[in-house]
């Protein structure tokens, strides 16, 4: 019988990742074994990176505050996470020669366009805007640029400007096609406009905390996602959103599990069901 393949998540804070279910789940789903942990990194990424592949790890996922370090740390890149420019997903290669390589993968931005769809947010014209110029947000942005998509505009709201410009700029130079306009601004220099989707990408409903946006631009929107989540399907954000009348709003459960289904894919070659799998996972935590 052969061993449990030997995975991880690394973040700070880390105690409350559900990933070891997650990926438990999609273990009994393929009848794959794995054995998956959590890592909390307090000091160096790429310390305790390199010392959980020394140790037999063959794949880890990475969350807030590591992505730009693991992006750093990797040998190379798949498509999605050099156009991200962070990595959520990172799989051991061994090559024949025994030479020993880490890839890099961002599963971030196509398992939350997935969930939207699967939520049928409206997309097709939509003013988006997204609160946060973080990792998440460089994860997520690349697959809403799709011109099949037809969004209209993304703002990027951000404390610090200069980030969510870089994550505009970035995304204008790799010429990918979208006709999406894009813009960035300070919560001060925020427009009241609508906004028919709103994207909580900060880690503040961690911390049950609300970002600095003003009541009336809930009021307006039609469609509310925090990617963050509980076990109990709700945060500060989603309850605020709910408060105000949005009639969509929804945790990143459904985005979590989408994303850990690529990263299971890319480690083991097998895609597990997505759906199957978050219907499962929601009944265990509630």
């Amino acid at each position: 019988m052969s061993q449990p393949l030997k995975l991880t998540v690394f973040g700070n804070p880390i105690a409350h990742s559900i990933s070891p279910l997650v990926h438990s789940v999609f273990a009994a789903q393929t009848g794959i074994a794995v054995d998956y942990g959590r890592i909390k990194v307090e000091g160096s990424f790429k310390d305790a990176a390199t010392a959980f592949f020394e140790a037999g790890g063959v794949g880890c996922n990475v969350t807030v505050p590591c992505k730009p370090d693991a992006f750093a740390l990797v040998d190379h890149c798949t498509k999605s996470a050099e156009i991200a420019q962070v990595v959520n997903t990172i799989k051991l290669e061994v090559a024949a020669d025994g030479t020993r390589t880490l890839l890099g993968d961002n599963t971030d931005g196509r398992g939350l366009f997935t969930d939207l769809v699967r939520l049928q947010a409206p997309l097709a014209g939509s003013n988006i805007l997204i609160i946060g110029a973080g990792g998440a947000t460089r994860g997520i942005v690349p697959p809403l640029l799709d011109p099949e998509v037809g969004i209209a505009r993304i703002t990027i709201v951000n404390r610090t400007v200069s980030k969510a410009q870089d994550i505009i700029a970035d995304m204008q130079a790799l010429q990918l096609g979208s006709k999406v306009e894009l813009s960035a601004c300070s919560f001060a220099e925020l427009k009241p406009e609508a906004y028919s989707v709103i994207i909580n990408a900060t880690s503040l409903s961690l911390k049950g905390e609300l970002p600095e946006i003003k009541d009336e631009l809930y009021r307006q929107a039609r469609f509310a996602y925090d990617l963050f989540y509980t076990p109990q399907g709700t945060t500060v954000f989603t309850e605020h959103c709910k408060a105000l009348g949005v009639p969509a709003v929804y945790d990143g459960l459904g985005m979590l599990v989408g994303q850990a289904a690529l990263s299971f894919a890319l480690w083991t070659g097998v895609m597990p069901d997505v759906g199957a799998a978050l219907a499962q996972v929601r009944a265990q935590l509630g």
